[in-house]
């Protein structure tokens, strides 16, 4: 069984876009590759680049300061539950710190929800939800496994061809509250114009945002738009 870690990168202000991809990719990927008893287990690495974008601010959803996100997999369950409070693994991140000024890495179990196209899609939104005080993680990921996922579904019409949901895995707390998410999608597009035709759809984002008060805490719903680069796989 394969165990799924998202680690969400912030970049110094300062460093571009491109030196920011290709020292995560160049350097800061082969230290993961290279410690004892982690890198040997790691199967598959994936990193999407943030594309600024605002697609829901006229809701009051911020788009968030990230620069990128890594769908890191590897072949231990286990393994995976270990990382985010091992030292070893946070000094990888530290020690390239001219490419990282936060991170944050959340174990995730992957619920694959639909698959409508197997090619490459150039487009990929990532959102992250903390559920409202009344609901336990339990409940809140069943609830937008099955009704809110209904609900997404309804407003779709073509308009997303595939689909991931991330649920935090039970047990895990973050260690800044700021970041203690619950769980959230992944879900791609076949263009940006698709992508918008979506979320400027005053009708469906309406009916979204309506289901989602129900059980999420909208205003600290983290989402944003990125690419998808496949930098490493076994």
């Amino acid at each position: 069984m394969t165990g799924k870690l998202i680690t969400l990168i912030n970049a110094p202000a300062a460093l571009s876009p491109a030196d920011f991809a290709d020292g995560w990719r160049d350097r800061l990927l082969p230290g993961l590759q290279a410690l004892p008893g982690i890198g040997s287990h790691l199967v598959r690495a994936v990193h999407h680049h943030v594309i600024p974008s605002d697609i829901r601010a006229g809701e009051g959803v911020a788009a968030g300061r990230w620069a990128g996100v890594a769908t890191y997999y590897f072949d231990d369950v286990a393994l995976v539950d270990t990382l985010p409070a091992d030292p070893v693994f946070a000094g990888v991140f530290a020690r390239h710190h001219d490419l990282v000024s936060d991170v944050v890495h959340l174990p995730v179990d992957e619920v694959w929800m639909y698959n409508r196209d197997p090619g490459h899609l150039p487009l990929k939104m990532f959102a992250f939800f903390k559920r409202r005080p009344d609901w336990s993680r339990d409940a809140a990921q069943a609830y937008y496994r099955t009704t809110h996922a209904r609900v997404g579904e309804s407003i779709n019409h073509g308009r997303t061809v595939r689909y991931i949901q991330n649920h935090v895995r039970a047990g895990f707390q973050a260690s800044d509250p700021a970041y203690d998410f619950d769980a959230g999608p992944e879900i791609w597009f076949k263009s940006m114009e698709i992508a918008l035709d979506l979320f400027s759809d005053p009708a469906a984002m309406s009916m979204l945002a309506a289901d989602e008060e129900k059980f999420v805490l909208r205003g600290e719903l983290l989402n944003f738009l990125t690419d998808e680069c496949v930098v490493f796989s076994r």
